[in-house]
């Protein structure tokens, strides 16, 4: 007679599953009331937290005052942007949206494609988690149409949305030789959007230029041969295709609204778009010249630092507002738009110098070395080696200081430019709003800051999380 023998559980090559989770109360008991100190304090926080969402909703739903919002919307949005001309903004909206769409796509098929050699599963993104990802935006796009009085503007808004998704999922479709040129096609879509808003005159023509010379570029890259005239033929072509954007341009006589006409909360965000997309390779170049090892470089950058980081932006806004005519033209004199943005480009760069070149600094000096031995080139180790790792490691800083950009540009009034803040107190010195709504208009400034900045916020989060920062 054999003696029973206790089977294995693991023999059988089952595996056990993950701890259960814990209910909500076994949450709140083990976290929250764990002991009489935090029960007290949670207690405590919980109440004020009632007491602060009633009250909350209370001025939200019931007693606020937001008539002067309703009425004054399109003058928060736009400012004194000349009605007759508010079809260049719904014809700018939908270019950028298609433009979105395209590029968006074109990144997701890229993923795809590189999942698919891979051999690893690929799921696209639904739209589910741009909602999750973007749910500030979604609510003070909702608060702006509650806030309207017909049905134009969420049709608007809806057909502007639908473009972008028709577009993503053309790109998503296309063949990979067919989405090289949607890349360009979407750059062609962002520059028109912008030029159909402030014309093609002046200097409007270098950017269709840069465009075009870009695209040359790309589509010509995989052609090598071994003809010493190569390098040669693709610069004549490059210029060959400047030329003709010059041409055709020459024969553009299309106008548009002056950055002067330009105001309100649409004056906020392409001051701080622009502003943004100038001063990170204005801060790069300058971080990278203050370790130059050539002494003029050097002290150029380190001056250029110091002296713009030990001044106020006030300051700089009134020196750039006064001052700068006096070392220009006087027959075409720049905007005060356009003061504003140097000024904010230079004086955001200067951060943005010292923030990337602690990230430089972060780089350990043996990786610098062992490109070296491997007879990579200055340019390339910085390009390959160094630039990625010290971005990577301040992607926070960086995103923060964008944000700090974006708030800073109410400042703008101070030089009597309309912002919305200046607008806000435009709308209160009319007659049937003197003292009327006066908090609430606050708030919905204040929430529209907030929803942009804070999307900034996650995004740059979610970078984070996608590269690790932080993690070892």
């Amino acid at each position: 007679m054999t003696a029973a023998v206790p089977s294995d559980p693991h023999a059988s090559g089952d595996q056990p599953g993950p701890p259960p989770r814990p209910t909500a109360a076994a949450w709140a008991r083990e976290n929250l009331f764990n002991n009489r100190h935090n029960s007290v304090l949670t207690i405590l926080l919980g109440a004020g937290l009632v007491v602060l969402v009633i009250y909350g909703a209370r001025f939200l739903f019931v007693t606020g005052q937001w008539e002067p919002v309703r009425t004054n919307l399109t003058l928060l949005m736009m400012g004194t942007f000349p009605r007759e001309e508010q079809w260049r903004i719904v014809v700018q909206v939908y270019l950028l949206c298609a433009a979105v769409g395209l590029l968006w796509g074109g990144l997701t098929a890229s993923s795809r494609d590189r999942a698919r050699d891979a051999g690893v599963p690929f799921s696209r993104a639904r739209l589910r988690d741009g909602v999750r990802r973007w749910w500030p935006v979604f609510v003070l796009l909702a608060v702006l149409l509650g806030m309207t009085r017909t049905w134009l503007p969420l049709a608007f808004v809806a057909s502007a949305l639908a473009l972008g998704v028709v577009a993503r999922r053309v790109m998503e479709a296309l063949p990979e030789a067919g989405r090289r040129c949607a890349w360009f096609l979407a750059g062609v879509c962002a520059l028109a959007g912008w030029q159909i808003l402030s014309g093609t005159g002046g200097i409007a023509w270098w950017w269709g230029a840069a465009l075009v010379a870009a695209a040359t570029v790309r589509l010509t890259r995989n052609v090598r041969t071994d003809a010493p005239w190569q390098p040669a033929a693709r610069l004549a072509l490059v210029a060959g295709a400047v030329a003709v954007v010059w041409a055709v341009y020459a024969q553009l006589d299309f106008g548009g609204v002056g950055w002067d006409d330009w105001s309100g909360f649409q004056l906020n965000l392409v001051a701080a778009a622009a502003s943004i997309v100038l001063a990170f390779p204005v801060g790069l170049l300058a971080a990278v010249g203050r370790r130059s090892q050539l002494p003029a470089v050097r002290w150029l950058s380190v001056g250029y630092i110091e002296v713009i980081r030990g001044v106020p932006l006030i300051t700089l806004l009134f020196m750039g507002d006064l001052f700068l005519g006096f070392f220009l033209p006087t027959e075409d004199p720049l905007s005060k738009v356009t003061r504003a943005i140097a000024v904010m480009t230079l004086f955001t760069g200067a951060y943005l110098a010292e923030i990337v070149r602690g990230g430089l600094q972060a780089v350990p000096r043996g990786q610098v070395e062992a490109a070296q031995a491997i007879g990579l080139s200055a340019p390339r180790v910085l390009s390959l080696i160094v630039l990625p790792q010290a971005l990577r490691a301040v992607i926070p800083a960086l995103v923060g200081q964008f944000i700090n950009l974006f708030k800073d540009s109410t400042l703008l009034s101070i030089i009597a430019l309309t912002e919305i803040l200046r607008i806000r107190e435009s709308i209160h010195g009319q007659r049937e709003f003197l003292i009327v709504g006066i908090a609430e208009t606050l708030v919905f400034v204040a929430f529209a800051f907030w929803a942009l900045a804070f999307t900034m916020s996650r995004e740059s989060q979610r970078l984070e999380r996608r590269l690790g920062v932080g993690e070892r």
